[in-house]
């Protein structure tokens, strides 16, 4: 027999507890989001800090953060003095900041909330938020610290203690904990704990990859139950890194990415822009790695993660750009503007034939498969510098 709905003090069903369980289902987002909206707009449950905690953190949830913003402001100038509540709506601040990468002002909220005191049924939120934005600083020690320091427990703080052994280098340890932290939470939504996807990458890293692709694909199964954009990338992204280098992993990567972009999760968005590059150098297709290394790095430094930071400048290192030829150079300039190979020919006085032998080498020391990657990377527009001017091509063959 399943348990009465909780009712406000109006005695009315409680929209907000209604909201919260859809959120735990993790299969009616538009309903969820409907009755989260529904209690911040009623005066007995804005009154309640629970529903306000239950409605807001719905909210954040389903990626309407724009929305769960401005209701928190709204609630903090229209309650003043109630601390029991500005707890709460700080914290949905907090994950409204740690969701867009804005790390240095999740950071400080969450400051503010450690410096107030933290009310229990919070606390493993905190923890993990706090765990997150000292693990993407590389401060492992206070990492560590602030799991010593905090009296937390359930599947929050088991799953704040896997992100630790993540970073440390002890995958194995990292995938029992997130198991642990799936036993005790049940299959949940992972727009809520994405407990699957850190286990796949935990298990991937112990090099296990049909158990990271089965629970990579529960993982992304249960996201797009829920359909928010979020949780759909980062799962996906799961996907593809289990994935074999197939071609269809590069898809399920560029996916991955465009869902990240739309949810504006750029800190997710940077780590995988990072895993991304990583599969095209196995694809031999340096010269697009290059350009996402590029994309990742400024995302990286945008949100400021110094530990991705690192390992992306350590992997562009390893793809550094080829050296062509100046006709070499000068021929993909002209692919890059848009000429046939018998108009290059033309504008360099030269055989059709060399301008195909040209395009080939650049090919190959690229590792684009033709003109269309090669237009796609822009990359001869870099080079001006060692090439002749169309007037200086007119002027005939050099010796």
């Amino acid at each position: 027999m399943n348990a009465p709905t909780p009712v406000c003090r109006s005695g009315h069903e409680c929209p907000a507890a209604v909201a919260a369980d859809l959120l735990e289902a993790g299969e009616n987002w538009t309903d969820a989001v409907q009755a989260a909206e529904q209690a911040l707009e009623s005066t007995a449950c804005r009154a309640n800090a629970q529903c306000v905690s239950r409605a807001l953190g719905t909210l954040v949830c389903a990626g309407e953060l724009g929305a769960a913003d401005a209701h928190s402001l709204a609630l903090l100038e229209e309650r003043p003095g109630d601390q029991v509540l500005a707890e709460h709506v700080v914290l949905a601040q907090a994950c409204v900041a740690r969701r867009t990468g804005d790390l240095a002002r999740c950071s400080s909220l969450l400051a503010l909330l450690r410096h107030n005191g933290i009310a229990a049924e919070i606390r493993p939120v905190v923890l993990l938020s706090t765990v997150e934005l000292l693990v993407a600083r590389g401060e492992l020690q206070e990492a560590e610290a602030a799991l010593l320091g905090h009296d937390a427990d359930g599947p929050l703080r088991l799953a704040a203690e896997a992100v630790v052994a993540m970073a440390q280098g002890r995958p194995r340890d990292a995938l029992d904990g997130c198991l642990a932290c799936g036993r005790e939470a049940g299959a949940g939504n992972p727009a809520v704990l994405p407990w699957r996807s850190l286990a796949a990458r935990a298990a991937l890293a112990c090099g296990d990859t049909g158990e990271a692709l089965r629970l990579a694909l529960e993982e992304h199964t249960a996201a797009a139950r829920w359909g928010e954009p979020r949780a759909l990338g980062w799962s996906l992204s799961a996907v593809a890194a289990a994935s074999p280098p197939d071609g269809e992993d590069l898809v399920a990567y560029e996916r991955a990415i465009r869902l990240l972009d739309m949810a504006h999760a750029r800190m997710e968005l940077a780590e995988v822009l990072c895993d991304y590059g990583d599969r095209l150098v196995v694809h031999g297709k340096q010269a697009a790695a290059r350009e996402i290394y590029t994309r990742a790095r400024g995302t990286a430094l945008d949100v400021g993660d110094t530990v991705l930071l690192r390992r992306v400048d350590e992997a562009a290192r390893g793809v550094a750009a080829p050296e062509l030829t100046p006709v070499e150079a000068e021929v993909a300039r002209f692919v890059c503007a848009g000429l046939n190979n018998k108009e290059i020919a033309s504008r360099l006085a030269m055989a059709t034939r060399t301008v195909e032998l040209h395009l080939t080498r650049v090919y190959r020391k690229l590792g684009l498969s033709g003109r269309r990657e090669l237009r796609a990377t822009r990359w001869a527009w870099l080079h001006e510098r060692t090439l002749r001017t169309d007037r200086g091509a007119a002027e005939g063959p050099r010796g």
